[in-house]
C-alpha cells in the first residue's frame, strides 16, 4: 500500500475562504440550521498505527494513526464542515478558547475549527518537553515550546488551514485547525455527523474537507425555523487503496 500523506498544500487552498468576503456579526431575526453526515464511501484503507520512537516507557510502542477513522457505515470522524460564503449572521464567541492538549505523545484534539480572533490554549499533559510548531501553507505561523505541566496561549489571527506539529523528535505528531472569517464551522464526529447553528435563511457554500480524501462542495438552502440536512460522501482514490 502506497504511504498517504496529508493534501496540506491543496487543503489550505480549498478552505481559504474568500480574500474580499470579511464577516460582519449581525444579531437579531430568523435563523435555520443545517445537519448532516460525513461517510466514506467504498472501502477503507487500512492505516497501520504510527511508531513511537522516543518517550515509548510513557506513551507506548505505537498510537494511532487519526488521519483516517471509520466508524459504523463509513461514519468518517475529522472532517471540516465549514460555510465559506456566509457575510452576516451571530456573534463570533472571542471569549471562547480552542483546547489543543499534548497527551500520551499525541495532540488532541487531531482536528480542530476555530475563527479568526479566538484564542489557542495549548497544554502539555505528558512528563516531557513538547513544542507546537503552526504552519499556514509554507510560513510559520507560530512556534512554541511546551514544557511538562505547562499552557501556552496563542491568537488565532490567520485565517486558513494551520498546520501543527511537534520538533522535539515527536515527528508523528500533527493536529490540523481550520481557521475561519465566521463562526459557521464544525468537525465530524465519531458518528461522522456535524450540526451548524443560528444559520440566517439564504442559500450558501457548504465544503467539506478530509486530511486524506480531500475537499467537496455543496450548496445548502436555509429556511427560516428550518433544517437542512446535508449527507456527504467522500471517496478514497485508487492510488490510497494500493
Amino acid at each position: 500500500m502506497k504511504r498517504l500523506l496529508p493534501l496540506t498544500l491543496l487543503a489550505a487552498l480549498a478552505l481559504s475562504p474568500r480574500a474580499s468576503l470579511g464577516y460582519e456579526p449581525k444579531a437579531g431575526g430568523p435563523v435555520g440550521t443545517i445537519r448532516g453526515q460525513v461517510r466514506l464511501v467504498g472501502e477503507a484503507p487500512a492505516l497501520a498505527a504510527l511508531p513511537v520512537y522516543k518517550h515509548a516507557d510513557v506513551c507506548g510502542a505505537e498510537v494511532r494513526d487519526e488521519r483516517l477513522v471509520v466508524g459504523a457505515n463509513g461514519a468518517l470522524r475529522n472532517a471540516v464542515v465549514a460555510l465559506t460564503d456566509i457575510e452576516r449572521g451571530k456573534d463570533i464567541p472571542f471569549d471562547t478558547p480552542i483546547n489543543l492538549d499534548n497527551a500520551k505523545c499525541a495532540f488532541v484534539p487531531h482536528v480542530a475549527t476555530a475563527t479568526a480572533g479566538q484564542k489557542l490554549v495549548i497544554h502539555n499533559s505528558d512528563p516531557f518537553l513538547h513544542d507546537a510548531h503552526a504552519w499556514l501553507g509554507n510560513r510559520t505561523v507560530f512556534n512554541v515550546a511546551v514544557p511538562k505541566g505547562r499552557t501556552v496561549t496563542r491568537s488565532l489571527t490567520d485565517v486558513g488551514l494551520i498546520h501543527i506539529n511537534c520538533n522535539v523528535r515527536h515527528t508523528w505528531m500533527r493536529a490540523y485547525i481550520y481557521v475561519s472569517e465566521n463562526p459557521y464551522h464544525a468537525v465530524t464526529g465519531e458518528d461522522g455527523t456535524f450540526s451548524l447553528a443560528g444559520v440566517p435563511p439564504g442559500t450558501y457554500n457548504l465544503r467539506v474537507w478530509h486530511e486524506l480524501l480531500g475537499s467537496v462542495d455543496r450548496t445548502v438552502q436555509v429556511e427560516a425555523g428550518g433544517t437542512a440536512e446535508v449527507d456527504v460522501g467522500l471517496a478514497a482514490t485508487a492510488s490510497e487503496k494500493e
